[in-house]
């Protein structure tokens, strides 16, 4: 049995939240659409949005007396999404696909309160146990079904703060999204200038570093044996000792600067078939893993340095390739974002092959070109990217933590 109250109130409020049911918050609004109104769509992650702000293709529009009108204040769901979050309110007088439902609040009920309310765990739970539908694809939430859901009211006022709380922790982190996102679009920008060369560092005493020179990736590197295991013979269990860096990781988890302290890389599993490694196979401090194969022009060829791993504790695995830096060229920190750098994507991009899966060769990679920097401007460049990326990452820990707290406070401001 459900409580009467959440495990979390203000002590400005006394009074018991009452039952009802969610038609008596809300009822189905019939309007019709009307020629100039804004065309909005429901999404999981972002609410209600303007249609023309996503990128995905939109089917052609039905005719404006066919879509459904929402007023400021209306929340609107998807049927048959409705049980995984996909509800918003309207922030205008909008037109919606008919395929919606329009709930129109009832005098004392705030739409910002069920807004949130919808995403909390049990009310998803709910939407979802009143939709109908034999497979969980086909399901479908009528509006008189929905109307059906037990609900525990508060007091408007009460409704109200709640959804001022929820709105200053939403708030809070979409300024830290925002922060993280001109900052990641400002390094771009910078390591685009660095490594044209548009941009140069001076040494401590103001003197010129000598020029970049002509290099190729052969003459900096040595490859290094990895082995063929995939995704299905690694896991989370430690018990064989040995991590092994997957090529998928690389396109999507992983910082150009790879710290195995930091990482969370899998484990080779106990039962895969895998032959013990020899010493040089073992991934070393300095050493480049470059992701030969991917689906996307955008992901294949892309790097991680290993800036810090325990001896003989981790390996790379399938769809990867280790390059090992030959003494005196590079200097721990600068191959990473070298790799990872406009110039070097560019060139790893076109020598790419493959319809389906794209892939590229160890002989086509020693081939491609690069300027090279003296060593002291490699690590004051390395520096700057490295403590941009540290920037970056607390960042990221920020919006987690922020999320999980809202979160919290989405399970315990609701019954």
């Amino acid at each position: 049995m459900r409580p009467s109250a959440p495990e979390l109130r203000f002590p400005e409020f006394k009074s018991p939240w009452k039952p009802a049911r969610a038609g008596d918050a809300f009822r189905n609004s019939k309007a019709k659409g009307e020629a100039g109104l804004p065309i909005y769509s429901v999404t999981q992650d972002r609410g209600l949005v303007r249609r023309d702000s996503l990128e995905r293709h939109m089917g052609a529009d039905a005719a404006d007396e066919t879509n459904l009108r929402a007023q400021p204040g209306d929340l609107v769901y998807n049927m048959m999404r409705m049980w995984q979050g996909a509800v918003g309110m309207a922030s205008e007088e909008c037109m919606v696909s008919p395929a919606y439902v329009v709930l129109s609040p009832e005098k004392g009920i705030s739409s910002k309160f069920f807004d949130y309310w919808f995403r909390n765990r049990h009310m998803l739970h709910q939407l979802w146990a009143y939709s109908h539908g034999l497979t969980n694809d086909r399901l479908r939430l009528y509006y008189q079904d929905f109307a059906k859901i037990p609900l525990a009211l508060p007091d408007q006022p009460e409704q109200e703060k709640i959804a001022a709380v929820l709105d200053a922790a939403s708030h809070k982190i979409r300024l830290l999204t925002d922060k993280k996102t001109a900052l990641e679009d400002y390094k771009r920008g910078l390591m685009q200038r660095l490594f044209s060369r548009e941009i140069r560092f001076a040494r401590d005493d103001g003197s010129a570093f000598p020029d970049w020179e002509e290099r190729k990736l052969g003459d900096v590197f040595k490859w290094v044996r990895t082995n063929s295991l995939s995704r299905e013979h690694l896991g989370d269990d430690p018990a064989s000792g040995i991590q092994n860096i997957h090529y998928g990781d690389i396109h999507g988890k992983f910082r150009p600067l790879f710290f195995q302290s930091k990482e969370d890389a899998p484990f080779i599993a106990t039962t895969a078939p895998f032959r013990g490694f020899e010493g040089e196979e073992f991934l070393r401090q300095g050493d480049v893993v470059i992701a030969d194969a991917s689906e996307d022009y955008s992901d294949i060829g892309k790097a991680i340095e290993v800036m810090e791993v325990a001896p003989d504790s981790a390996v790379a695995g399938l769809h990867t390739y280790i390059a090992r830096p030959k003494a005196g060229s590079l200097v721990l920190g600068f191959s990473g974002y070298l790799l990872r750098s406009a110039p070097m994507r560019q060139q790893i991009m076109r020598i790419a092959q493959g319809i389906s899966v794209l892939g590229v060769s160890k002989g086509n990679l020693e081939k491609l070109a690069f300027w090279l920097p003296h060593p002291d401007e490699q690590r004051k460049i390395a520096a700057v990217l490295s403590t941009l990326d540290t920037k970056i990452d607390t960042l990221s820990q920020n919006i987690s933590e922020m999320e999980a707290f809202k979160k919290g406070l989405l399970q315990k401001l609701f019954v």
